[in-house]
């Protein structure tokens, strides 16, 4: 069975929205990034999350009695607080792992949980956007983590990555019940 417009809508809208928000994140954090390779990272990276978002919009529908921007919403509910959480990571270790050990796994998750709701008849260009989407999301989750893994050389800095990604799991968890 296909999506109805409107639960296309809502999803769509729904990774419109979270990558609008990841694309603000990783930009904001390129002027305190002090390492250059993750610095060029998170830009480069940035950038994409900017690119997807521009392809979520392009899936919205246009409608006359519908206000497109209303339909770029959170969801989950509670996914505004996750994000400042991962927002407000100070370290570069603490940044690297709650965007590639968290936020980018659960994004290609959401993609491939949207595709499994498509039919090819009904869903075409979201089909292909998911498509594009989950290869360049799994191209840069890989990416992250091969920089995050060269730089988890102290415990500390294992403990701390260790930390983000588990209190950001938590908060996730404690939102979907």
């Amino acid at each position: 069975m296909a999506l109805t417009l409107a639960d296309s809508a809502r999803l769509a809208g729904g990774h419109c929205w979270l990558e609008r928000r990841l694309f603000e994140v990783l930009g904001g954090w390129v002027g305190s990034t002090p390492e250059p390779a993750v610095k060029l990272l998170f830009d480069r990276h940035s950038g994409h999350h900017a690119w997807r978002a521009e392809q979520w919009w392009e899936r919205l529908p246009v409608l006359a009695d519908v206000d497109r921007q209303s339909l770029v919403a959170a969801e989950p509910a509670g996914l505004p607080e996750i994000v400042e959480m991962l927002a407000a990571a100070s370290s570069t270790a603490t940044r690297l792992a709650g965007t590639y050990r968290f936020a980018l796994p659960r994004l290609w998750s959401r993609y491939a949980h949207h595709l499994s709701l498509t039919a090819a008849t009904a869903d075409g260009s979201s089909i292909r956007t998911l498509g594009m989407a989950m290869t360049d999301v799994g191209a840069d989750w890989r990416e992250g983590e091969v920089l995050l893994q060269g730089m988890l050389r102290q415990s500390e800095l294992v403990s701390a990555a260790s930390h983000v990604v588990a209190e950001l799991e938590m908060r996730l968890a404690v939102e979907k019940h």
